[in-house]
């Protein structure tokens, strides 16, 4: 974590602006001139970071957004793997680290993409008139998952035939001389843009690799049809992935939005349901309050995840939950806060958070005016979180 943090900030460093000659005020030109660094992705090995860079462009009033490669190991320039003029994000590495997934609108829509980590060109794996977001990795790499804002009433169709029903429902909201918009029904709004009755679900794409190369195999399935969507439509719900495969790649884990009444539920829940579609099962139906943001330990027998107490009550504390599984995801028992214990005087909200290799987990937390990174081992006579790194 501590080489994590360095290289971090490091790079920022060496990307940040120049130290002016003689001291000045900061002006607003300062900070377009800034390249914004996020989403770091490190390496299955450890040896390696990925990670988006966005430059803004005043002259043409835009930004753009490309993935760099850098060496936490050894000193070194960072080096640019993607140089397109578009917006190149949210990159995931394969298993086996010899590819990196990330969504692009590169070809006009925003879609999923894969390049070759040691060399090649990227190529563009979905065409989803949609457009496709929030990639990940099945365990064994041989399939992804991704999200895409649909129109329901066509999402129980072969992809073939819903994709176009989509598209010619999006074509004909573009194209007609009426551009009122009539609502029957919360949210329609969310943020800077309007929902337009669609429904965020989540769809398994099959990889296949041919001469060293992963091509889709067959169409992407909604595995999450329906009127509901199956990720947050809020950030205050959603932190990092919001879903993931189970450990033996047979389930999909993910945040679902409240069944009803989303407007004013909190009741956020995980559920499971199969790459190959079928059954939705709701594993968190014993708390009226949100949870989310499930992530399998690296020995795959536990899940953690955040959820709040008080039904209704955005505001409220998240704490961190563990429970044993078995490999499909399947509880093995009742989930126990990993935050909140009878001993316990952490009292922060837990953010982010990450399972390390040692079986710990690791978060980040306001506390006392800062944003620290904590510890937190789940077994031994000592469970309360422990500040690793405080630059507050």
């Amino acid at each position: 974590m501590r080489g994590l943090f360095g290289t971090l900030m490091l790079l920022s460093v060496s990307v940040g602006v120049a130290t002016a000659a003689e001291p000045r005020p900061m002006e607003i030109a300062d900070l377009f001139r800034f390249v914004r660094i996020s989403d770091p992705q490190i390496s299955p090995d450890g040896t390696r970071l990925v990670y988006p860079t966005t430059q803004v462009d005043l002259a043409s009033n835009k930004t753009r957004t490309n993935l760099y490669l850098a060496s936490i190991r050894e000193p070194s320039k960072p080096k640019a793997l993607t140089t397109s003029a578009k917006s190149d994000r949210h990159p995931r590495w394969s298993p086996d680290g010899r590819f990196i997934l990330f969504e692009s609108n590169r070809s006009g829509s925003n879609q999923i993409w894969i390049i070759p980590v040691d060399g090649g060109e990227a190529r563009q794996l979905t065409h989803v008139s949609t457009g496709a977001s929030n990639a990940i990795w099945s365990p064994d790499g041989k399939r992804i998952a991704f999200v895409s804002a649909v129109f329901p009433e066509f999402s129980h169709k072969p992809f073939a035939e819903s994709n176009a029903l989509n598209q010619k429902k999006l074509d004909e909201i573009a194209q007609s001389p009426v551009q009122a918009r009539v609502f029957t029904k919360l949210f329609f709004r969310h943020w800077d843009e309007y929902v337009e009755d669609k429904r965020q679900h989540l769809f398994v794409l099959d990889l296949v690799e041919r001469d060293g190369e992963l091509v889709p195999q067959g169409d992407p399935r909604d595995v999450t049809p329906g009127d509901r969507d199956a990720y947050p439509t809020s950030m205050t719900f959603s932190v990092g992935d919001d879903f993931t495969f189970s450990p033996d790649g047979s389930h999909l884990i993910f945040t679902a939005v409240p069944e009803r009444n989303e407007a004013w539920s909190t009741n956020y829940d995980l559920c499971r349901v199969p790459v190959v579609g079928g059954n939705i099962e709701t594993l968190t139906r014993d708390n009226p309050a949100a949870d989310g943001a499930p992530k399998f330990s690296p020995d795959g027998g536990k899940l953690a995840y955040r959820a709040q107490r008080r039904a209704g009550f955005e505001a409220d504390r998240w704490e961190i939950m563990i429970v044993d599984v078995d490999p499909s995801g399947k509880f093995l028992g009742q989930p126990k806060s990993a935050t909140v214990t009878p001993t316990s005087t952490f009292d922060a909200s837990p953010e982010s958070f990450v399972w390390l290799n040692n079986g710990a987990i690791a978060f980040v937390a306001d506390w006392k005016g800062s944003v620290p990174l904590f510890a937190l081992a789940i077994a031994g006579p000592n469970l309360e979180p422990k500040i690793l790194i405080d630059h507050g």
